[in-house]
């Protein structure tokens, strides 16, 4: 069983890698059966036809997908605010802009749930944020004009 210490050191090193294009750090982390974006019912963002980074993934060998469609943004910021650990659980604070490849421009905070497995592998993630700002980038808008 993985502690607390562990998960979080797990999750420092996901972002450290995802920043810096590290996917093959990142997929040693990840279980065969991860679920990415799929543990859960009727995504509506989805449904409407989000980012490709944004559909259900489900097994490690799907996530190529995942991270073809994220690596055409163009970051601007990928700042992790906080991480909270409980258990086999952790939720990560991150504040992101990108450019999508159509010209949105997407920039939020978002809330990522990280699930771990026993032996302390990626077993499911989750994002929460703000899918009508999501799906407005997609479509090519700047959601970062106007903002304070």
């Amino acid at each position: 069983m993985t502690t607390a210490t562990d998960n979080a050191t797990t999750v420092a090193t996901v972002y450290r890698a995802f920043g810096s294009g590290d996917i093959d750090t990142l997929l040693g982390l990840i279980a065969e059966d991860v679920r990415w974006e799929s543990d859960w019912e009727d995504n509506f963002a989805q449904r409407a036809g989000g980012p490709a980074f944004y559909r259900p993934f489900h097994g490690k060998d799907q996530l190529g997908g995942f991270f073809e469609a994220m690596g055409a943004n163009t970051f601007h910021q990928l700042d992790v605010r906080d991480v909270i650990i409980d258990g086999n659980r952790a939720v990560a604070r991150v504040a992101l802009e990108y450019t999508m490849p159509g010209g949105g421009r997407y920039r939020d905070e978002q809330l990522h749930l990280w699930t771990f497995d026993d032996q302390g592998r990626i077993a499911a993630i989750r994002h929460f944020l703000d899918t009508a700002k999501l799906l407005a980038a997609t479509r090519g808008e700047d959601t970062t004009a106007g903002r304070p």
